[in-house]
């Protein structure tokens, strides 16, 4: 055998390795600006967003005694902290309070559909953006 071919065999069968180790190390520095990218920017709706994300998770971890304390702090932070929202703009208001109702509601039932949970945290949070897009 040539050595150039000894060589060229051992280059190939190295370097792959390094380079894949090195791909996946850089794959969640990709992942990241995607993320931002879908993620709210800090908002004053970001602590209901946070709330309601750890409410859904401990309902879907079936820990119901987690989930149903997390959605009561959920709605005594929503009904101490936006007043001023309430005052400047009722509708918009009145809609992120009946969504958030409809999402923490069922988690009072014996044993709540997790279709209709999930179905309703997203209406939520659809609702909390009205907020947002009008700079509320």
């Amino acid at each position: 055998m040539k050595p150039w071919i000894g060589i060229a065999t051992l280059v190939m069968f190295t370097l792959p390795g390094p380079l894949a180790s090195s791909a996946q190390a850089s794959a969640p520095a990709l992942r990241q600006p995607q993320q931002a990218a879908t993620t709210p920017a800090d908002d004053n709706m970001t602590p209901y967003r946070k709330m309601a994300a750890d409410t859904l998770t401990a309902f879907k971890a079936h820990d119901m005694a987690a989930s149903r304390k997390k959605a009561k702090e959920l709605e005594t932070a929503w009904d101490n902290d936006q007043k001023a929202l309430q005052k400047q703009n009722r509708d918009v208001w009145d809609q992120i309070d009946k969504a958030m109702d409809g999402f923490i509601k069922p988690l009072g039932d014996k044993a709540p559909d997790a279709a209709k949970v999930q179905a309703a945290y997203d209406t939520f949070l659809a609702k909390l953006e009205l907020a947002v897009k009008r700079g509320a």
